[in-house]
């Protein structure tokens, strides 16, 4: 006689249970050959390259930006001399108020003394071209290690 249903399901289960310990045997090996820095600087180094240049290129834009910034920042006092000169009476303003108008006096005097935004277009443009070759490398890198790459489709099928 055959075998029953029950010991037939049986069979099948511990065959679909082998099956799924070689593919999560199989994704744990890719990732962890994926989590490798030296092979995939060897498999994708332009890939690799780009993100850490992309890295270094915002840091970098971070970090001129926040001198430029410090240094076109005018202290208080600075502030207080270019309202004497023009003749105002900001002593009449009280806390918050005058905080707010300095504030906004020390914005409006930055955007006058702003060069052409050209530049900052281009650091803009650079920043973007940066970003997509870094969002390029890692949507790569996702493919890869969650593609079906080098499965045996004849072993799970």
């Amino acid at each position: 006689m055959g075998e029953s249903p029950s010991a037939r399901t049986h069979r099948e289960l511990i065959e679909l249970r082998g099956h799924i310990d070689a593919d999560v045997d199989l994704l744990l090996a890719r990732a962890k050959a994926d989590m490798d820095l030296r092979a995939l600087a060897r498999r994708q180094p332009v890939a690799v390259f780009g993100t850490l240049g992309s890295v270094a290129a915002l840091g970098v834009v971070g970090l001129v930006r926040r001198v430029r910034e410090s240094r076109r920042r005018r202290p208080d006092s600075e502030i207080e001399r270019v309202i004497e000169r023009l003749g105002g009476r900001v002593d009449k303003l009280k806390g918050r108020a005058r905080r707010r108008f300095r504030a906004q006096l020390r914005e409006e005097i930055g955007e006058a003394g702003k060069g052409p935004r050209t530049q900052e277009a281009v650091w803009n443009a650079a920043t973007a071209g940066l970003t997509a070759g870094a969002t390029l490398a890692a949507r790569q890198l996702v493919t890869r290690l969650l593609g079906d790459e080098g499965v045996d489709k004849t072993a799970s099928g």
